[in-house]
């Protein structure tokens, strides 16, 4: 794996952890390829039963990584990869390393604290399983940048949430919590340990 993620498999279960904790696991391009190379790894091991999918530090992930984003936006050596491009079917960089998970074809589990924002929200989706903090803090935060959860979360999130529900959190980027996260049905459980728990 690359240096944004940890990967240990032991009793047939991966523990997958994104390390960048300086950074809140903040997405940037290196971590998208990681987390995409990491799904794919696990989906060809026929020895793994299950994924535990979790952040090291104080979150879970912060979501895109926006200075670096723009960095790549205004600079003349690597550039941000068109968002159009389909590079893995029909998905972009962006959305396979949500879909990897998704379509793994083992249980997949992610395991919150701390923060779940925009991105780092939508890939907890992608997992089949979702363990929470109580205080965990997630919001769909792509509005304050007028863009829409295009990493997935616009397939995902329907199939666990009310209509009304998700356009109201979709349409103000609030911030909820854990708790809140179970009542609306994109928690499975709210635990003290949610690592310990998965």
């Amino acid at each position: 794996m690359s240096q944004r993620i940890t990967m240990r498999i032991e009793d047939g279960v991966a523990d997958v952890r994104l390390a960048r904790p300086e950074r809140m696991n903040a997405l940037d391009l290196p971590m998208f390829d990681a987390l995409i190379d990491a799904g794919a790894a696990l989906a060809r091991d026929g020895a793994v039963r299950a994924v535990v999918l979790s952040g090291e530090g104080r979150a879970f992930c912060a979501g895109l990584d926006m200075a670096e984003m723009a960095r790549l936006a205004g600079t003349a050596g690597e550039k941000m990869p068109p968002v159009a491009t389909r590079t893995h079917g029909i998905a972009n960089r962006f959305q396979q390393a949500v879909m990897t998970w998704r379509d793994c074809p083992i249980p997949v589990i992610a395991a919150m604290h701390g923060v779940a924002f925009g991105g780092g929200f939508q890939l907890a989706l992608g997992a089949d399983i979702r363990y929470v903090t109580p205080d965990v803090k997630m919001a769909i935060m792509e509005i304050k940048w007028g863009l829409v959860p295009d990493m997935g979360g616009i397939l995902l999130a329907p199939r666990l949430a009310r209509d009304d529900i998700l356009r109201e959190l979709t349409y103000t980027g609030r911030v909820f919590s854990g708790r809140e996260a179970l009542e609306y049905g994109f928690a499975t459980r709210v635990a003290d340990d949610p690592l310990a728990a998965a």
